[in-house]
């Protein structure tokens, strides 16, 4: 006996295990389900197919093959696509000897490619395909298994009409009887959104999706003749495959395999194990034979299919490496929590575990694809400990740091719990970094990094205007102070002259004042020069130092009263009417993305980096702090001012009441937000995004519209004043005026009778008695 190490399995194959699959596809298929199976490599997926396959035509139903792999390439077009289709199908099922194909073919020269396939099916392939009896009646059913349809995606046309007509076939079943005999099933590597985004034309929100998972053990008897013929205890060795594979089709196979391999080698060819020695034997199996060296050992290839499938995309890596990261440092914390109850000594207390759960977002469901985890109870984990111990914590670092063109400082700042200041980026090489993260997808401790080293540099440019304003104010005391000393010993030298004490005592008093004149001048002159730095608040304490010291003086028989006057009179007038700051509001742990006044005016929220929402009293108290969960871009009050709204780049916007509650959530389905605004009334709420939409809900969390049009980020979005129109302004240069009263007022049956009314009366694959469905 062998087993099958990579390819599918034969449909008798004695190897073949039967999962949960196997029965949920079958009975589907009978029952008139559109099926899907999408998974990732080398899940047994080709296997299942031909084992259903052979199943069916075991009970009198026709099933065809088609691989999308041979039916074109990235040169093919669409005609010539569409045709390899019908041909498959035409020769697939033995229909050359009821059917002259060419002229046939001939015959619908004029029609589009999809209109060529809808006529081939209706006209050729479901009249004509019979039984296997004698007699000639019309075969039970016909199933058309396609393979490998992700390679739909290289293709250089889109491919939605494809789609649209398998859902249109199974809509027919309603109308046309032969159509019910008509099914289809999907294999491959993608998910329904990568193939067809349109929501009205698609056929997987109306299929049966068929999950794949790995071998049980109850499920592996199969497994177990082969086993028997090389090793002792063999159902206890099957269970430390299974364990280590975690039912791994391909590499379960791989590992009996591996025992046959070096039972063959033995004297005897059979392994005799002692007792309670099989897991550690199995280990070392593992270990020697798949785990060290695995780049060398991998063949037929499975784990650098992994690999490549993480890292094949620059521009998401990031992301997925680090969300990856994240169920690791989960497992592993699980594990060492495990480790500690089993110890009765005292040890550390443990930091929170904190599981990814299911969100069905883009990276989760490349993750999925890549083979590397699966769904279990809600959340995301590793399917099995070879993975685990091949892309382990040090082979991710090893990627992120080859990633990273900033990977030592960046490691370095995370080692000293994002305290070391001195790792920050700054100048030319932070710039640099910002260049290079365009349209990428990075880690939240990513942007937390350069977010941190933007702060850094913004504090030090401050600084450097700080000291160099404090430079020219003392400066300009010094100056004065020089002047005012050589003023008093030319009062001294005239004083000899005259009459010593006497005017030695006026050169005295004089100095002091000038002295004093020069100081009350400078603090002046510091406020005027903080004024024109835009640093208000700091322009206005000086301001009022100076009219202090002036004041002081006692300066009503002094020539230069007047003058100082007006000078400290004018700048304290100045930083008054013009100061636009009269407080710092200090709190945030990151850079603050935005801030809002409550209508009322009694309160502010501001949003941040930190994934913070805090609320401050109008004097800066700092009220309360709401948490989100990731980056927050904007922060909204309701026009009642009873509400706060927060949209963060996790694409959730989060609803609060002024004194904290949350009162809900909103899943934007989005790869971030970007600003989020309330409509006047305070009954709608409209988000913008960067996946190019914008979506508008219900207060109470009813989405009423997606509003497509932008074609890159948008970033900014806006209600009129009476609520009736939105504007949003995206990174393409657009703004979008929409008129919100015609979308949500629009008479659906005319709108949709004006566009598809054409096409009814044209389109040769419409019903005669559907012509006339708009004519009234």
């Amino acid at each position: 006996m062998r087993y099958q190490v990579g390819g599918s399995l034969h449909s008798d194959d004695p190897t073949y295990v039967m999962r949960q699959a196997d029965e949920k596809l079958y009975t589907s298929l009978k029952g008139g389900d559109f099926c899907y199976v999408f998974n990732s490599r080398q899940m047994g997926k080709s296997s299942l197919l031909q084992r259903i396959s052979r199943r069916l035509k075991s009970e009198g139903y026709k099933c065809v093959y088609l691989d999308v792999t041979q039916l074109g390439s990235e040169d093919t077009t669409s005609a010539q696509w569409y045709k390899g289709i019908i041909v498959s199908m035409f020769y697939g099922l033995n229909l050359a000897e009821r059917v002259n194909f060419k002229q046939w073919w001939d015959i619908q020269a004029g029609l589009s490619p999809i209109q060529k396939l809808h006529q081939f099916v209706e006209e050729v392939l479901l009249p004509n395909v019979k039984g296997d009896g004698e007699t000639d009646d019309k075969a039970k059913g016909i199933f058309i298994f396609i393979d490998e349809i992700d390679s739909l995606l290289s293709l250089n046309f889109p491919v939605n009409d494809f789609f649209a007509w398998i859902r249109h076939c199974y809509n027919q079943q309603a109308h046309d009887p032969n159509f019910q005999r008509l099914g289809f099933a999907l294999f491959g590597v993608a998910s329904p959104s990568d193939l067809i985004a349109d929501k009205r034309r698609t056929p997987f929100n109306i299929g049966t999706a068929i999950e794949l998972y790995g071998f049980r053990l109850h499920e592996a008897s199969p497994l177990l003749n082969g086993l028997k013929e090389a090793i002792s205890q063999p159902e206890v060795v099957l269970q430390e495959v299974i364990y280590w594979t975690g039912g791994q089709p391909f590499l379960t196979q791989k590992l009996c395999q591996l025992v046959l391999q070096t039972a063959s080698k033995s004297s005897d060819r059979k392994i005799v194990l002692s007792p309670k020695t099989e897991a550690y034997w199995v280990e070392e199996l593992v270990r020697s034979h798949i785990i060290q060296n695995w780049e060398s050992q991998d063949e037929p290839e499975h784990l650098r299919t992994i690999r490549d499938r993480l890292l094949f995309n620059q521009q998401q890596a990031g992301r997925l490496l680090s969300l990856y990261q994240q169920v690791l440092q989960t497992e592993e914390i699980e594990d060492r929590g495990d480790a500690n109850n089993k110890d009765t000594s005292d040890s550390l207390p443990l930091p929170p575990i904190s599981p990814v759960p299911i969100d069905d977002s883009r990276e989760q469901t490349e993750l999925l694809l890549s083979g590397l985890v699966e769904k279990y109870n809600g959340y995301l984990r590793i399917k099995n400990p070879i993975y685990r111990s091949i892309f382990n914590s040090e082979w991710v670092l090893r990627q992120l740091d080859n990633l990273r063109p900033y990977s030592q400082p960046f490691n370095a700042w995370v080692a000293s719990d994002f305290q070391d200041e001195s790792r920050l980026l700054r100048g030319n090489a932070l710039q640099e970094v910002l260049d290079w993260t365009q349209r990428k997808s990075l880690s939240d401790l990513d942007y937390r990094f350069l977010a941190a080293s933007q702060d850094l540099e913004r504090r030090e440019f401050q600084q450097k205007l700080e000291v160099e304003r404090l430079k020219e104010t003392e400066a300009r005391l010094v100056s004065e102070q020089k002047s005012a000393r050589h003023q008093q010993r030319l009062l001294i030298g005239v004083s000899v002259a005259l009459v010593a004490a006497i005017i030695l005592g006026i050169a005295t008093l004089y100095a002091n004042r000038q002295a004093s004149l020069s100081e009350v001048r400078a603090i002046a002159a510091a406020s005027n020069g903080s004024f024109n730095s835009n640093q208000r608040l700091d322009a206005l304490v000086q301001a009022i130092q100076a009219r202090r010291k002036f004041q002081r003086l006692d300066l009503q028989n002094f020539a230069d009263a007047s003058a100082l006057d007006l000078q400290t009179g004018k700048v304290l007038q100045q930083a008054v009417y013009g100061a636009d700051e009269f407080n710092h509001l200090s709190g945030h742990q990151g850079i603050v993305l935005g801030v809002d006044f409550s209508p009322d005016g009694q309160w502010i929220a501001s949003s941040s980096i930190d994934r913070t929402v805090k609320l401050w009293k109008r004097d800066g108290t700092l009220v309360r702090t709401l948490p989100h969960t990731a980056t927050i871009q904007s922060v909204r009050f309701s026009p009642d001012s009873h509400l706060i709204v927060a949209a963060g780049i996790d694409g959730a916007i989060r609803l609060w009441t002024i004194d904290g509650t949350l009162v809900r959530i909103f899943d934007g389905k989005s790869i971030g937000l970007t600003r989020v605004a309330f409509s006047p009334d305070g009954q709608m709420l409209a988000a913008a995004g960067f996946d190019n939409t914008i979506k508008v809900w219900k207060i109470d969390g009813t989405l009423l519209v997606t509003l497509n049009g932008h074609t890159s980020n948008v970033s900014s979005v806006a209600f009129s004043p009476d609520g009736k129109s939105l504007a949003s302004g995206g990174d393409d240069q657009l703004v979008i005026l929409w008129d919100l009263q015609q979308i949500f007022h629009l008479n659906l049956l005319k709108y949709s009778c004006d566009w598809v009314q054409d096409y009814l009366k044209t389109n040769i694959t419409v019903e005669k008695s559907d012509r006339s469905l708009c004519d009234h």
